[in-house]
């Protein structure tokens, strides 16, 4: 939007409630999937809090109550984590068709259909993510050279959608799920009551947990 152009206040409404549903509503739900998947792989969680112990170990000690986004860029295993989980537990999309095409394949698309992405089965095609695309594997995202998160397309990592209609809420939801894994895991821990294999997901819009997630809560020595 430049200066002088006119304002839809309808539209700034909805992108605003688009923007806080997409970015908070939804993020209670991937950070179950987080809990349940450093619970489900120990080894994950502990290079989790290393990485803490060496990188912020103010966050560990309890000098710092809550990262920064400067401290953030810090934790690229933080990150990693975050990433891999929804890639693997993502939220559905969906879309509406502005115009009628024909796709690829020959499908043809009326003006008005609705569109849902399959991004739970494109998660885990072997031919994007490799033959281990099913596993919960947060190295996946770190360059070994560089010891960086990797900067990988967003037509592969497709969580959010891509293009021009990508998730508005995308950097607000990422930005708010590594705050609140960093605030919990460095100085708490938290073990779910049930095993955590046996937890899955229900059939929704937001791919919630299935029944209630409990955790127990102990703080770290």
């Amino acid at each position: 939007m430049q200066s002088g152009d006119t304002v839809d206040v309808q539209v700034v409404r909805d992108s605003v409630m688009n923007f806080l549903l997409a970015g908070h509503d939804t993020t209670s739900f991937s950070l179950s999937w987080v809990v349940i998947n450093l619970n489900r792989y120990p080894d994950v969680l502990a290079k989790l809090r290393t990485e803490f112990r060496e990188r912020l170990p103010g966050l560990m000690t309890g000098e710092i109550d809550v990262t920064t986004y400067e401290d953030l860029q810090n934790l690229p295993y933080l990150e990693a984590v975050v990433k891999e989980s929804l890639r693997l537990y993502v939220t559905a999309v969906n879309r509406v068709a502005n115009q009628s095409t024909t796709l690829s394949d020959g499908t043809f698309v009326p003006l008005g259909c609705g569109i849902m992405v399959a991004l739970y089965a494109a998660a885990r095609m072997k031919n994007v993510w490799g033959e281990d695309a099913d596993e919960y594997k947060p190295e996946r995202w770190i360059d070994p050279k560089t010891g960086k998160v990797k900067n990988v397309s967003s037509f592969k990592f497709i969580s959010f959608i891509a293009g021009p209609r990508q998730c508005i809420g995308m950097r607000f939801a990422l930005l708010q799920m590594r705050v609140a894994i960093a605030g919990m895991f460095s100085r708490f821990d938290l073990k779910t009551v049930e095993d955590p294999f046996k937890l899955t997901y229900d059939i929704a819009f937001t791919l919630p947990v299935k029944g209630p997630l409990n955790v127990s809560v102990h703080e770290l020595a």
